[in-house]
């Protein structure tokens, strides 16, 4: 009886580790290539964040996940890079949240202009249950996103125009992005905005077609130094400068779940990286961007903030999100100043 019960309880603990060993052998045997795309130069920090994460996967799995990294546009970007996750291919991008409200339109209500004052505020939003709402919509349209905390400061006007008031920006031409939420919000600030590549632009203010543009401080310190082209800064901070770091979920679907674990702890790491290092750097931007003749002037932001407000409407009829996501929203920002004081 004895020797029946030790050969029993050897074979219950041998199929024990048969469901351990195969998952090994899995993950062991699981190799997959991924193309990672996005728009930004060498001297930003999402080129930097995103060529760090790429060598931070590619490393912690051992090579079984090999993400290859385009950046400067080299290969789909912005909406159409959204559409290659829809579609399952593997890939991965980092863009501008709003470019996912065709697939869930809460996407742009939750970069609303004049939502946030700071990166902490943002971050309190993200790690909210609206958020985790909206990410499992996005999973259901096929986008999955890993990390919302890839940001570089704020928005402003960057022109050679004394810019105070949105009446200041009335007849003006300004670049856009390719976000709609972007050139509406640029519109609604007073100025006539007109979509084109950052690369463009700066071509087009040389040439006159365009008077400016808004974007962040390390966007008028970077590639093709445009300080050389526009000399002030009205300090609007009308939109919070991120972007959310997507994969395909069909992609996802098919990584084991140990590679997915290690994928999932470099994206927030690098995210909350480039958080970081841009907010310490950014001080030393603007003291370089000082001596190259840039300045900076407050403006109304009440007026600015007024301006603004036919935004959530446009979002609203444009994507189907609700006045009741801003006020939700809006009630998350306020909860945290009332926290934080």
């Amino acid at each position: 009886m004895k020797k029946f019960l030790a050969i029993l309880l050897t074979l219950v603990m041998v199929l024990a580790l048969v469901p351990m060993a195969a998952f090994a052998d899995e993950a062991d045997d699981f190799y997959l290539e991924i193309k990672f795309s996005n728009v930004f130069q060498p001297t930003e920090w999402n080129y930097k964040a995103s060529e760090k994460l790429a060598e931070m996967i590619n490393e912690r799995t051992e090579g079984h996940i090999n993400v290859t990294y385009y950046g400067q546009n080299e290969l789909d970007c912005y909406g159409d890079s959204v559409v290659r996750a829809v579609y399952g291919e593997d890939w991965m991008g980092l863009e501008e949240p709003s470019l996912f409200a065709d697939y869930a339109g809460d996407a742009a209500m939750v970069i609303a202009p004049m939502l946030y004052a700071n990166n902490a505020e943002y971050n309190y939003v993200m790690e909210s249950e609206f958020v985790a709402n909206l990410i499992e919509e996005l999973k259901e349209q096929g986008i999955h996103v890993l990390d919302t905390h890839y940001s570089f400061g704020f928005r402003s006007v960057v022109t050679n125009l004394d810019v105070y008031t949105p009446e200041d920006l009335n007849g003006h031409v300004l670049r856009a992005t390719s976000s709609a939420l972007f050139a509406k919000t640029l519109e609604c600030l007073g100025a006539t905005a007109s979509p084109m590549s950052f690369t463009e632009c700066l071509s087009a203010i040389s040439s006159g077609v365009v008077e400016g543009f808004e974007g962040s401080v390390s966007t008028i310190a970077g590639a093709g130094n445009p300080y050389e082209l526009v000399k002030k800064v009205a300090e609007t901070n009308h939109l919070i400068a991120t972007r959310w770091l997507f994969i395909s979920e069909e992609c996802w679907n098919k990584i084991p779940e140990k590679y997915q674990t290690i994928i999932e702890e470099c994206a927030y790491e690098c995210g909350m990286w480039e958080q970081t290092m841009c907010e310490e750097d950014e001080a030393g931007q603007i003291e370089f961007l000082k001596s190259q003749g840039v300045t900076w002037n407050e403006v109304d932001l009440d007026a600015f903030a007024a301006a603004c407000e036919p935004v959530i409407d446009w979002i609203v009829e444009e994507y189907g999100s609700s006045y009741e996501a801003y006020e939700e929203l809006t009630a998350l920002v306020a909860e945290y100043r009332a926290n934080n004081a």
